[in-house]
């Protein structure tokens, strides 16, 4: 019997409703393909437009041979998380490519971190070209339903961003970090076939949440910006009972909670603290690194943080690394896939090394 590779695993749970997050190897840096569910697309020539966005980019052509497996028709955005090397030296070259296969690119996201690199230079300066790109600098509660997936972004903070021309905040701080939530519902959905007596009793805060999956992607994000998304997207509780202690496992309200976590920094001790994995509670944990990283990616300290989560729906706590200094730990891209209908998501390692393109299956 043939043994079942991968890609065809992958392929087998990919359908028209899935939301797809690639994490590429891309070693010590970070390069991430979001494939919407294009059942919610338009048709072009007889089927459904493949819409896709990149959230930075260290490796332009293995990012392009992604996006040419996932058949790419649109990219409704393009994100720099911050302006270091590991996360934008691909992204000019990724453009030039679009705009050149007439692959339309309707955003491009900045942190509006200074930074004066000729990268970064020579990005802004590509950009200023193409007008028809619009330059967004997003900051945290900016809301975007792509293809029945609510985009959010929850990094950096008007504060932060505030503090961008002092020494107040380092580049990784500057990170843009983003949240997709899958499925989302209108907020008037609900009312769509009421009655105006049902209307006037309904309560919006009492009404049991829909059922999502949720994959935050944390950029570079360190101490600094987890404070801020913290104290800008708390937990809440509805009581009457002001003594109330409130317990975190029975509230209702919890906005950071995900199933899926691209640690930020690529597992460092810098990135992120047991307090804030405390509070996301991710199923699986996906860090990208090199095999060999010369900055000693992942961090122990972090590393044993992640498995402090405890989760009774992995075996192996859910830590997945793209590259790593022990062989048995690397599982090349990652390929997360969410379906909409309320099951956890499924994490499949392709096994692909830093210097081969990623064997996506192909999508029509």
């Amino acid at each position: 019997m043939a043994k079942i590779t991968p890609t065809a695993t992958v392929k087998q749970h990919l359908n028209d409703k899935t939301l797809a997050v690639v994490t590429l190897n891309v070693g010590d840096g970070d390069a991430i393909i979001i494939r919407f569910p294009p059942h919610y697309s338009e048709t072009i020539n007889g089927r459904r437009k493949n819409l896709c966005a990149v959230i930075d980019c260290n490796d332009a052509d293995k990012t392009i041979a992604a996006l040419k497996k996932c058949n790419v028709d649109e990219l409704p955005f393009i994100c720099a998380t911050h302006p270091h090397a590991d996360h934008t030296r691909g992204l000019k070259k990724l453009i030039e490519w679009c705009v050149n296969n007439n692959k339309k690119i309707h955003q491009f996201w900045d942190s509006g971190f200074r930074h004066v690199s000729k990268i970064h230079y020579d990005l802004v300066k590509l950009l200023q070209q193409h007008q028809d790109i619009k330059f967004i600098r997003p900051t945290s509660g900016y809301e975007w339903i792509i293809n029945g997936v609510h985009v959010q972004v929850l990094s950096p903070s008007i504060l932060l961003k505030n503090r961008y021309d002092t020494f107040g905040t380092n580049i990784n701080n500057a990170s843009i970090v983003i949240k997709l939530a899958y499925p989302t519902v209108d907020i008037a959905e609900p009312f769509a076939n009421a009655t105006q007596a049902q209307i006037q009793q309904f309560r919006l805060s009492a009404r049991h949440p829909l059922k999502q999956n949720t994959i935050i992607l944390g950029g570079d994000a360190q101490f600094d910006a987890w404070a801020r998304i913290t104290e800008e997207f708390p937990e809440l509780v509805q009581t009457s009972n002001r003594e109330q202690l409130i317990n975190p496992d029975l509230i209702k309200h919890q906005p950071l909670r995900c199933q899926v976590l691209k640690v930020p920094h690529h597992m460092s001790k810098h990135g992120i603290s047991l307090e804030v994995l405390e509070t996301l509670k991710p199923i699986y944990s996906l860090a990208s690194c090199a095999n060999k990283s010369r900055h000693g990616f992942p961090h122990e300290i972090t590393v044993m943080a992640a498995k402090d989560i405890k989760s009774k729906k992995t075996k192996d706590k859910g830590i997945r690394y793209t590259g790593h200094h022990d062989t048995k730990m690397r599982s090349g891209t990652l390929v997360t896939l969410v379906d909409g209908d309320g099951k956890r998501p499924l994490v499949y390692g392709l096994g692909d090394t830093a210097k081969k393109n990623a064997p996506l299956p192909q999508l029509h």
